[in-house]
């Protein structure tokens, strides 16, 4: 009789354990289908066509006054600005090289000045005694010797000081090292004491094809050599005949050489012929802060543009 009872309440124990088991799967079945169609529902995109929501614009384009790098253009493109020629008077120069002289534009802005590197004698040089141009007396924009004078007889042997690294090297090793977007020029006055047109030339022509095979896509500007003050003592050697002089010796390479002439020249001499004393540093040949404004406001007033 108990063995009966035993095995009966065997049976009915089996029977209940079955039945959780069955009951908890179902369950479980349900809850995945209902879990697998939620997802299926918000995954699924309508009409099966892939859709994206992201909203890209185009970059807007952006006005710019600054000098492109040669990776950017093209020596027939070198200037990609918002600047245009003015109509100005043709100074002298003007009339006798049109091809070449800068003409009058819009202001081309700092940013034209901050890419130009200056290349010049002391006359330069006192674009960083005078803290014109960016960083002041640490601009790495000038290129001078450590004493401040370079003769074009000199040009193609004598050292600048490079700004950047503070070495003593030549131009040929500075331009071939910098790989300047522009280099504007300033040199003569320490030659014309001496120096017939021939030899300017060629001397002036020699450092010119040096710079243009070691950077050939820097932008080479020809500044005019600046007038000297009435006060200048010197007279007998430097003047402003012989100034006026190389100026067209300079305007007739770049004519030759299809480079830039910048006629600064013009608007630092006075009505007499001099420079304006209000314009010297004291010492009649040198500009100070004054001639320093005008010249670099006549560089940024006639900038190179897109042709």
């Amino acid at each position: 009789m108990n063995t009966k009872i035993n095995n009966n309440s065997s049976e009915f124990d089996i029977y209940k354990f079955v039945s959780v088991i069955v009951m908890l799967i179902f369950v479980s079945m349900i809850v995945i289908f209902i879990i697998y169609s939620s997802n299926s529902s918000s995954e699924t995109p309508t009409n099966n066509i892939e859709t994206d929501n992201t909203v890209t614009t185009a970059p807007k384009p952006v006005e710019t006054t600054t000098v492109s790098t040669p990776a950017e253009t093209t020596k027939e493109n070198p200037y990609v600005s918002t600047v245009q020629v003015v109509d100005a008077p043709a100074t002298k120069m003007a009339l006798l090289y049109p091809d070449v002289v800068l003409k009058e534009t819009t202001d081309a802005g700092q940013e034209y000045i901050d890419n130009i590197i200056f290349l010049g004698d002391s006359t330069t040089n006192g674009l960083r005694s005078y803290r014109m141009l960016k960083d002041g007396r640490e601009t790495t924009q000038v290129w001078t010797p450590v004493n401040g004078t370079l003769t074009l007889s000199q040009a193609s042997i004598a050292t600048i000081l490079y700004p950047e690294t503070s070495e003593e090297i030549t131009i040929a090793e500075a331009v071939e090292r910098k790989q300047p977007s522009i280099l504007l020029i300033t040199l003569g006055v320490n030659g014309v004491s001496f120096m017939d047109e021939t030899y300017f030339k060629s001397e002036y022509k020699k450092m010119l094809e040096t710079i243009q095979s070691k950077s050939p896509n820097t932008y080479i500007i020809l500044q005019s050599v600046f007038p000297v003050a009435r006060s200048y003592s010197n007279q007998n050697q430097i003047n402003n005949e012989k100034i006026s002089a190389a100026n067209e010796w300079i305007a007739s390479i770049a004519n030759d050489m299809k480079l830039p002439y910048l006629d600064t020249y013009s608007v630092l001499v006075g009505e007499d012929g001099f420079l304006p004393e209000e314009l010297q540093n004291g010492d009649g040949i040198h500009l100070n802060e004054t001639g320093f404004n005008i010249e670099l406001n006549y560089i940024r007033t006639h900038a190179l543009i897109t042709r």
